[in-house]
């Protein structure tokens, strides 16, 4: 692995956008053609909706319009949504502090009965929420199946059905969910058919909670349409990402310091392991390997997982996200109250987060543990449009670069049509 002093790429206008720093590995030559390359490709391709999503007005006009009528008559939004229908708003409101116990958020993106039902009957505000109908077909049995019980619930407390204070969040198309909103009156937000779910943040998916806890979507949008112009940026990571594979690196951990990118993680998970992990290419051979995604968060996970990873199978290529404002912000310390601690006074919390993540990727680069890092100046409405929309570029640009879609799920679609043939016979 030839090291090197790094790269910079890209700008932080005001302090809000993303750079590439301290590429510890060079990519090659090979890595770098195959990556412009195959980002050309995915921008020359118009079946492909997330790309067009910030030129799309209609939707973000739509989306905030529904959003506000939303607050009008709800205080609390509860969100029914699998997988891309639920993590990219989760993310967002994450991100920037809408995630607490005072706004009452809730995202039901899981089917655990126990954990529904002691959620669902100890609410005695249930009246209070609004609830936002998420799926992209319109058929996801988990959400259908939570939105039913949910609807029998409210009716059995009293309450009026679901259909009174809902949106639904779909393909504009004729299926089961919006067969029932058309039927009830539910007011809809599309999902352009051309948005994969996963790729769906930037649509109204992502985009009404985000609008209905007071988030700035039209600084979502500025943010996405920034990471749209920056090609050099996009190749580089993911010439590096194939430069991983062709080492062997078969884990990318995405390392975030910043707390507020706890969930980003998770997101980050979903669209590179759909997206990258195929068995076949679109020639119908053998599709070449990923890497398997894993999020890590700040110094947290230094406790967990960095021994594995300094020692551990040189298998690892890491990406850390870095926020100058978390590695900055707070008061310097007056005063020591225990022995040893002498150095950090005068000095403040985020100086002590900056220099766990400093020494943390110092030190792998020094093992030989290939790295690079992604900064910002904050985490705001604007970078984090900007950190959604280079993320799904690069994957798309990999993706383009295998010769594999990147765009379809087999493995997912399989264990559907599993679970409803187990279903179907009782």
């Amino acid at each position: 692995m030839e090291r090197w002093a790094g790269f910079s790429a890209g700008y932080r206008e005001g302090g809000r956008m993303w750079s590439l720093e301290h590429e510890t590995a060079r990519a090659d030559e090979a890595a770098l053609r195959s990556a412009r390359a195959g980002l050309a490709a995915l921008k020359r391709r118009q079946d492909i909706g997330f790309l067009q999503l910030p030129r799309r007005e209609h939707l973000w006009a739509g989306t905030e319009q529904r959003a506000l009528a939303a607050r009008r008559d709800a205080k609390r939004l509860a969100v029914l949504g699998m997988g891309g229908s639920s993590l990219g708003g989760r993310t967002l409101l994450q991100a920037l502090g809408r995630c607490d116990n005072t706004h009452e958020l809730v995202f039901m993106d899981n089917v655990d009965a126990e954990r529904f039902w002691n959620w669902l009957g100890s609410r005695e505000n249930l009246g209070d929420f609004h609830w936002a109908i998420v799926s992209k077909s319109g058929n996801t049995i988990e959400t259908l199946t939570m939105a039913e019980f949910i609807d029998q619930h409210l009716r059995a407390t009293g309450l009026p059905g679901l259909a009174a204070r809902a949106t639904v969040i779909s393909e504009a198309e004729d299926n089961p969910l919006t067969r029932w909103a058309r039927k009830e009156g539910v007011p809809e937000l599309e999902i352009p058919k051309d948005v994969g779910g996963r790729f769906s943040v930037l649509s109204p998916a992502g985009m009404f909670p985000a609008a209905f806890y007071g988030l700035d979507t039209a600084r979502l949008r500025s943010g996405a349409a920034w990471a749209l112009e920056q090609d050099e940026l996009v190749e580089r990571l993911a010439a590096q990402s194939l430069a991983s594979f062709k080492r062997e690196e078969w884990i990318t951990l995405f390392w975030s310091y910043a707390d507020g990118l706890r969930d980003f993680g998770l997101w980050a998970q979903q669209l590179w392991a759909e997206s990258l992990g195929k068995k076949s290419d679109r020639q119908g051979g053998r599709a070449p390997r990923a890497s398997t995604p894993l999020p890590a968060v700040g110094s947290s996970d230094q406790h967990s997982i960095l021994q594995q990873v300094v020692e551990g199978a040189r298998d690892k290529f890491l990406w850390f996200i870095r926020v100058d404002r978390s590695e900055r912000a707070g008061p310097a310390l007056e005063r020591n109250l225990f022995d040893g601690q002498a150095l950090m006074r005068g000095k403040g919390m985020g100086r002590l987060f900056g220099a766990m993540a400093e020494a943390t990727r110092s030190a792998l680069e020094r093992e030989g543990v290939p790295s690079l890092t992604l900064r910002t100046e904050r985490l705001d409405e604007e970078s984090l449009g900007a950190l959604f929309m280079i993320l799904q570029l690069t994957v798309g640009a990999i993706g383009e670069a295998m010769d594999i879609d990147a765009f379809d799920q087999p493995g997912v679609e399989l264990g559907k049509r599993l679970a409803r043939r187990s279903l179907e016979q009782g």
